[in-house]
């Protein structure tokens, strides 16, 4: 905050000598200090927010914008605990029969970090409430946990499949991002794509998952 001084016209003995006064001067009162004013108040406060995306996680605060990436799982938990304080103790995932995965999920209340252990597939996140740690969670467009329907339709959200109607399904995604040498499972011939799901129930989000995409089957 800049400081506000006070003037103070200093007169000095010889200045008083060169303007030729014989008489006796009273020396001039002290300005009083001058009071910060409350107005000019230092800068505002940042509201903490993680913010999800395609790509990955944001985490903003009153120090600025910390990004991660899927693709850089250990970056990624490196964030999450900065922002709440906290890195749970991993636990490991049950793979799907016929697959050859190694998984391990790391449980927030409010928030799932799924993490391949081999390293060969990013990490993935599922967020079941609006907040984590008191660190409100939301997507690009300001989707959370408990937004409506409607608000997802009013960002572009669609059905998942090209027979279900977007005013009743249960599932809908946000963002296309095309993925080369990827083949869509529910739209054949197509490149397949990331985007970000959305689980609804009576017509509220309960949950949302990023990066889902639409050439995997597990």
């Amino acid at each position: 905050m800049p400081r506000v001084l006070a003037p103070v016209l200093v007169l000095t003995a010889s200045a008083l000598l060169l303007l030729g006064c014989s008489s006796p001067t009273a020396a001039p009162s002290a300005s009083p200090a001058a009071t910060p004013s409350t107005s000019a108040s230092a800068e505002p406060e940042v509201e903490p927010q993680l913010v999800v995306t395609l790509d990955g996680l944001s985490f903003t605060d009153d120090g600025g914008t910390a990004t991660a990436e899927y693709a850089d799982s250990d970056a990624l938990l490196a964030l999450l605990e900065d922002a709440t304080g906290e890195l749970p103790e991993p636990e490991p995932v049950e793979g799907m029969e016929g697959y050859d995965v190694e998984m391990q999920a790391y449980v927030w209340d409010g928030l799932r970090v799924l993490t391949d252990t081999s390293g060969a597939s990013p990490a993935s996140i599922a967020v079941t409430a609006a907040e984590v740690d008191g660190i409100p969670v939301m997507t690009e467009e300001g989707l959370q946990v408990g937004s409506s329907r409607a608000d997802l339709l009013d960002a572009g959200a669609w059905a998942l499949i090209d027979e279900e109607d977007p005013a009743t399904a249960t599932e809908l995604g946000l963002g296309r991002q095309e993925v080369p040498d990827t083949q869509s499972l529910t739209h054949p011939g197509s490149v397949g794509i990331l985007y970000v799901l959305f689980l609804l129930e009576t017509d509220a989000v309960t949950q949302i998952q990023s990066p889902a995409n639409d050439f995997s089957d597990i």
